[in-house]
């Protein structure tokens, strides 16, 4: 390929797919020069597609999503997949998808890139740094990953098996990369990874590693974002509350808490472990935003195990919450545990727990009406440009509420003091002050 290429680029699933995404683009423009993209499949010469295979429902999504582009894809337009997908069904996916010209076997983000350098026929170019990237969403806002792979052996989860152990990179190049996207205009900066509380490199751990931010960079906004329970130390916490960058903002997937479900998942605390964590965030930070996700129809639950989950979350409120159905992979450990639960009964189920946060969020919003906020303005909303799309601390983006704005002017990128008049069960609404 004697020229730059006109890629299109889709990154699916989580966003440390999408930080992987971004540094192979930069992997690629150093070597072709320069990149352009394009969203129009009859412009491009290559699709490139960063697939996940974390559940049913992603497999699904990618392998739609592969196929809706080999559709439209002609003879001189190249298909090249990478990610969970292959990651997680190996070469056989070759002969069931022979739609792509190339599957990337990788984990690494400059191992893929170089891959298709390879593939293209194109000589690579300087060494990337690995905190290099392509920003492709909002500069205001970035996700930055910390390390990847997974210690935790939870029975119904495939991470280990598709991203291997625990890696994580260095302080310095974390830094680095959060230097230069605060440079390139970002505001607010989501530290992503399996568990963030797993982290140590260079004898650093989590907190030392906040504590290196803070000090050597000038990010506004530091959003933490996925904190496995029992690795909430008393350190961490301390510095949350210490910090005003420090967004005030947990989350924390629990999963469950009924003792014998949280045995049989593979989690490493108890119900008893669980709710001291809870009463040590409460302490050290009363007025925490905290999000979580549950898993209900986990083989073995039973009523007895559902109402203790129901009360967990009634007695501890949380600000947001995700419910899953128990999907019975075919690789993960769990599959061979006795004592299914109907999937029916597991959506029931799911339904009372959603209906019960909806409860619980509309309480915890109304306490917001009257009260100034300062929110990151993400721009117009799709919906209507006569309203303002932003997010407060306590809204991480993608996954929380919106904070609306229907009286004012401001422009993407913007940290504004808002008055909020309005509460709904997920959003808020308010004019600038």
């Amino acid at each position: 390929m004697s020229k730059a290429p006109k890629i299109l680029v889709v990154s699916l699933g989580c966003p440390k797919n999408l930080t992987d995404t971004e540094h192979i683009l930069a992997v690629l423009e150093r070597s072709f020069g320069v990149l352009s993209f394009t969203q129009n499949p009859e412009e491009a010469d290559i699709f490139l597609v960063n697939t996940c295979a974390f559940i049913e429902r992603a497999v699904k999504e990618s392998i739609d999503s592969i196929l809706e582009l080999s559709y439209r894809k002609k003879d001189h337009q190249k298909l090249i997949v990478f990610g969970c997908l292959p990651l997680r069904y190996g070469s056989k996916l070759q002969g069931l998808l022979p739609e792509v010209d190339k599957f990337i076997f990788h984990v690494e983000p400059s191992l893929i890139a170089n891959s298709i350098l390879d593939y293209l026929g194109v000589k690579k170019g300087n060494i990337v740094n690995d905190h290099d990237r392509i920003v492709t969403g909002s500069p205001w806002h970035v996700y930055v990953k910390i390390s990847d792979g997974c210690p935790n052996r939870c029975t119904y989860c495939l991470i280990p098996r598709i991203r291997g152990d625990l890696r994580c990179r260095s302080p310095k190049s974390i830094i680095d990369e959060i230097n230069i996207a605060v440079e390139k205009g970002a505001i607010e900066v989501t530290l992503v990874a399996q568990d963030l509380t797993t982290y140590k490199k260079d004898g650093v751990n989590l907190t030392g590693l906040v504590e290196k931010i803070l000090k050597d960079t000038n990010v506004s906004w530091l959003r933490l974002m996925y904190m496995y329970p029992n690795g909430i130390t008393d350190e961490i916490l301390k510095l949350i509350r210490s910090e005003e960058r420090i967004c005030n903002y947990l989350d924390i997937p629990i999963q469950h808490a009924s003792d014998k479900i949280l045995k049989r998942m593979g989690r490493k605390y108890s119900g008893v472990e669980l709710e001291k964590t809870m009463e040590n965030i409460k302490r050290f930070l009363p007025e925490a935003s905290l999000r979580t996700t549950v898993m209900v129809g986990f083989p073995g639950e039973e009523e007895k195990d559902f109402h203790i989950l129901q009360d967990f979350i009634q007695r501890w409120q949380f600000h947001h919450l995700g419910c899953f159905v128990y999907c019975d992979e075919e690789e993960i450990y769990s599959r061979r545990f006795d004592g299914k639960v109907d999937k029916e009964i597991g959506k029931q189920r799911k339904d009372q727990i959603l209906s019960i946060q909806r409860e619980i969020s509309l309480s915890i919003n109304k306490t917001f009406v009257g009260r100034r906020l300062q929110v990151l303005v993400d721009g117009y909303c799709p919906e209507s440009e006569l309203l303002l799309c932003s997010r407060t601390k306590f809204q991480a983006p993608e996954v929380d509420g919106t904070t609306y704005i229907n009286k004012g002017i401001s422009k993407p990128g913007a940290l504004e003091t808002i008055k909020i008049t309005e509460a709904f069960e997920y959003d808020l609404v308010g004019e600038l002050v």
